[in-house]
């Protein structure tokens, strides 16, 4: 072979590798990231929840309870959220085992009983319908909004982190945060011709890659801009712009409605939230008391 059909030979094999480099790139950037939240949420509609609870409070389903007399008595199905339950391992007892040992000859009295789900579902997948019911109880119940303590946002440097928490869910939901993030920031809002087909949390890879690892600044910039910095430049940086561009939901700009210490809080927030990870449902029913106050109760 001659030298010059030698070099086109080897360009050609080079772009073919980079080639497939880039294709699994491109493929591995893509692969979906889901909380237990938004799993959660999508299992309880897959099992069958919503036939007897009904997906929101005012759906509540027939029931009857027997007296011991034999006759029944109307007694509607309580929704997911009624009874008021905050603990993760009551809340998973009765999804495995359709009704918490203490309370079966009781349940037994119903017409319509609860099913046991452990055959059906993992622990894994068990905690994830938890976790979505916990962080429901927290979207109904007002989240921090219940809770009365009074924070001084211009010191954020000074604040303890529940207190960061709490200052950081009374904003995200006076602005609308979760209403696209998510509840807690956990994700699951689908969003067309965006880049993975969903309005990411913040949690995780996609929101490190969003704010360049993390970095205050530039999760600043996408609060009071809409946009990235980081994302929007350098070598995927025409891409980026493309899908953010082309996405059917936008980030607003927030710099006209909240003030630099809103924001500086908020910040904190995300990275805090962030650091925590996707929240199970252990994590969940303590951030719920911790936003509402209840252990000090």
């Amino acid at each position: 072979m001659k030298s010059g059909a030698k070099i086109f030979a080897g360009v050609c094999v080079l772009a073919g590798v980079a080639a497939i480099a880039g294709f699994v790139f491109y493929q591995v950037e893509r692969r979906p990231e889901a909380s237990p939240v938004a799993r959660g949420a999508a299992l309880a509609a897959e099992s069958g929840c919503f036939a007897c609870h009904g997906p929101t409070e005012e759906e509540r389903r027939p029931n009857s309870r027997q007296l011991a007399n034999g006759r029944w008595r109307a007694k509607p199905i309580p929704t997911l959220w009624e009874n008021g339950i905050d603990e993760a391992a009551v809340l998973k007892d009765w999804i495995a085992n359709g009704v918490p040992e203490r309370e079966a000859e009781e349940h037994k009295r119903l017409f319509i009983q609860m099913p046991a789900y452990r055959s059906f579902l993992s622990e894994e997948e068990i905690d994830a319908v938890a976790a979505w019911i916990l962080a429901e109880g927290v979207r109904l119940g007002g989240g921090a909004a219940a809770n009365e303590s009074e924070i001084e946002l211009s010191k954020v440097g000074n604040l303890t982190l529940t207190q960061v928490a709490i200052a950081g869910d009374r904003l995200s939901r006076q602005h609308g945060c979760y209403a696209c993030h998510g509840e807690l920031g956990q994700g699951g809002v689908r969003n067309p011709a965006s880049f993975k087909g969903y309005i990411p949390g913040f949690f995780g890879k996609d929101f490190l890659e969003l704010t360049d690892g993390g970095k205050r600044g530039e999760i600043a910039h996408w609060i009071e801009h809409g946009r990235g910095r980081a994302i929007e430049s350098g070598v995927t940086g025409r891409v980026a712009k493309k899908f953010l561009e082309g996405q059917a939901i936008g980030m607003p700009a927030y710099k006209d409605r909240l003030n630099a210490a809103e924001t500086a809080v908020l910040v904190e927030y995300l990275l805090w939230l962030n650091g925590e990870g996707p929240l199970d449902s252990s994590q969940l029913e303590r951030l719920a008391k911790d936003l509402t106050g209840a252990d000090s109760r």
